[in-house]
């Protein structure tokens, strides 16, 4: 448990929703611009979104307001090349056909978080700027959404498993915004004749920073060494299950790997991983924080050999890095930056420091986890993208602690002080700087962190210059289970506090660094956004599968939080050149019923007290949207379309009704429509008379 009190015990105990934040009520809510994801995303303006939001609707189709398009600009198994690495040229797409060498050469599964950069590197980022290049990471992978003809999860083989894991990482293709408001994918002849490539489980990658010769790293990467071929001083160990991310300012993308916990498996009434444990507690506790078995269980479909804890008991320990990916070298090797510490990251937001040093934000994607900052030891420096290439590998990690009185402080997570911590209470220490940013969830814990609700991101807001602002946003998409005062749960209007309450509706917590720096060691916070229902304040409510909660936007005591539309289930953010913040949301349709997952915009006029939530984009059947990011003209806004016909309108989960009857198909039928199987895809929207997005 944490040494500190839980962020919902603190919330209760706020004497107003602005009145101890002291100078900051003097600021308005949203005091910086820039965008977190797609710095170039400025629009150079201020002012409120005038789009009529759009309307409820559960439809198989992307619906956004009167006056804008959206469309397709590329999808799961669309060709990155005209011809492949053995020079066949790739032909369209069949994906009961899909191998393991055909994937590699196409756009991944389970798009998430979106990046663009300039073709030409620059800084900073030019706003006109038309040629990119887009980053695309992907999460997972859902057998059930993948083969067409398969019949049986049962049938699910080696060879269309390694197709469904080279599914998964990272996509760099370039993109062009060609006038008149259209996108086109740039395909290259061939691999390495251009910036498009893709970094999948199976690509070798290195490991830099303190932990890159941990014991448990160096037991991984021998088994992924055996399976797989890799350069020296390399592991073919690539990257997965890679949620949200970031870029750098010279020029990186940053992916965060989140739940890698689900693809490492134990073969039945095999115990060779728990004996492995029995001996080593330190890896038990590992195993029991992540939530990987090292004992043997129910496998639907078989492990890939480095993924089998029996043979390889520490291999989860090559996962839940920040891997760093140059996406103007084809074949530059990415690298995991173990100086970030190890966690269930869902970001890796990146600003500059008022002295120059890299400051990276992350949440920790995992109930009673927690919120980070990295800040660099050394500068960003302009003129010199070498040295900037190796900035991540030594700083300090910090995690946040929550104060009472709306004040909080950035933790150093240091080896002598997690250390005292931990013989205060008996708990296992850390071997050397690599320990403890491989075990950094336990000193955090140690170290008295406020353990939070699940933050699904954290952003940043940046200047033109990259330079923080100050500001910083935390979405917390739920806790649906009512239980005791829990992390980041704020006791809304009508309930009794003491009393359980469970958070199906999520929220977002913001922070203002103090001194507007974001290497500061302190900080102020408030509630920003109470999911929920503003035209249902104080009342009751029925969730979709039947249960009570309190649909109330406001904390106990205290005003509305905003006003507008419905908000449930925040995901990730970015932010517009008018610092208007814009909320994609995973499940909301868990909530009220009536709508598809959807994109809102919290705009808050000069001189109002609290935001007005519109509803910009509301996505297909079965599927959530992520990666919100802006082109640098703020002219089109892109989007993450992930997993549609993951589940019906019922919200019935797809992948127990195929295996009960396995001729059935989806219900969504996005991107390509009417008779086709669904795939996971990248939309851009864009303003019919070629106007900025929300002007």
């Amino acid at each position: 448990m944490s040494a500190y009190p839980h962020l919902n015990d603190l919330v209760a105990t706020r004497l107003s929703r602005r009145s101890i934040l002291g100078g900051l009520a003097t600021l308005p809510l949203l005091s910086g611009v820039g965008c977190a994801t797609a710095p170039g995303g400025r629009t150079g303006g201020a002012g409120t979104p005038t789009f009529v939001s759009v309307a409820a609707t559960r439809a198989d189709r992307i619906s956004v307001p009167a006056g804008y398009t959206a469309r397709t600009l590329i999808g799961w198994g669309d060709a990155l090349f005209d011809a492949d690495d053995r020079g066949r040229r790739l032909g369209e797409l069949d994906l009961d056909s899909l191998d393991r060498h055909a994937q590699s050469h196409r756009f991944g599964t389970h798009n998430d978080m979106l990046a663009l950069f300039p073709r030409v590197l620059t800084y900073p980022a030019p706003r006109d700027g038309r040629a990119h290049i887009l980053c695309s990471n992907h999460e997972y992978f859902d057998p059930a959404l993948a083969f067409p003809g398969l019949r049986r999860a049962e049938d699910l083989g080696h060879e269309q498993l390694e197709t469904l894991f080279a599914a998964m990482g990272v996509t760099v293709v370039a993109v062009d915004q060609e006038p008149g408001g259209r996108w086109s994918v740039v395909r290259d002849p061939r691999p390495g004749q251009g910036v498009n490539r893709r970094i999948t489980p199976f690509t070798p990658v290195r490991f830099s920073g303190p932990a890159a010769d941990h014991p448990w790293l160096q037991h991984a990467t021998a088994a992924f060494r055996a399976a797989e071929p890799a350069p020296p001083s390399t592991v073919p160990c690539g990257t997965l299950a890679n949620c949200a991310g970031g870029q750098t300012p010279w020029g990186t993308y940053l992916t965060s790997e989140e739940n890698f916990q689900s693809y490492f498996r134990a073969q039945p009434d095999d115990t060779r991983a728990a004996q492995v444990a029995a001996e080593d507690p330190v890896l038990a506790a590992d195993a029991a924080s992540f939530g990987y078995r090292l004992e043997g269980g129910r496998r639907p479909w078989p492990a890939p050999a480095p993924y089998d804890l029996a043979t390889n008991p520490y291999g989860a320990a090559a996962y839940g890095w920040v891997v760093e990916i140059d996406p103007y070298d084809p074949i530059s090797v990415p690298v995991k930056r173990t100086a970030i510490g190890r966690k269930k990251a869902e970001n890796a937001a990146s600003a500059l420091a008022r002295d120059g040093r890299a400051v990276i934000y992350q949440g920790d994607d995992q109930l009673n986890e927690f919120v980070y900052k990295f800040v660099s030891q050394g500068r960003f420096d302009a003129d010199d993208r070498s040295s900037n290439l190796r900035l991540l590998d030594q700083g300090t990690l910090h995690a946040a602690r929550f104060e009472a009185d709306g004040t909080g402080r950035w933790l150093p997570l240091r080896l002598e002080a997690a250390n005292a911590a931990a013989a205060e209470v008996g708990a296992p220490g850390f071997t050397d700087e690599g320990d403890l940013m491989m075990r950094a969830r336990a000193a955090a814990r140690l170290l008295g962190a406020t353990p939070t609700d699940r933050p699904e991101d954290v952003e940043a807001m940046v200047d033109e210059a990259w330079v923080g602002t100050g500001q910083v946003f935390i979405p917390c998409t739920k806790g649906a289970e009512a239980a005791p005062p829990r992390p980041g749960r704020p006791t809304r209007e009508g309930a009794d506090r003491n009393e359980p309450q469970a958070n199906p509706a999520g929220h977002v917590i913001r922070i203002e660094e103090d001194g507007a720096d974001c290497a500061a060691t302190t900080f102020r916070w408030e509630i920003f956004l109470v999911g929920g229902d503003p035209a249902a304040e104080g009342v009751r409510g029925t969730l979709v599968n039947g249960r009570d909660f309190l649909p109330s936007v406001a904390e106990a005591g205290r005003m509305p939080s905003y006003a507008g539309v419905p908000l449930a289930c925040p995901d990730n953010l970015c932010f517009d050149g008018s610092g208007n913040v814009w909320v994609t949301t995973d499940g909301a349709h868990d909530v009220f019923g009536d709508c598809n997952d959807m994109v809102v915009v919290a705009s808050t006029a000069p001189g109002a007290d609290r935001p007005e939530l519109k509803r910009f984009m509301v996505g297909p059947l079965g599927a959530e949207i992520c990666g919100p990011t802006f082109s640098p003209d703020g002219r089109a806004f892109l989007a993450a379309i992930q997993h549609p016909g993951e589940f019906d309108a019922s919200g019935a989960d797809f992948s127990d009704l195929r295996w009960e009857e396995p001729a059935r198909a989806p219900l969504s039928s996005f991107p390509d429509g009417p008779g086709t199987w669904p795939r996971s895809a990248v939309v851009y929207v864009v303003k019919d008379d070629g106007g900025r997005i929300g002007t």
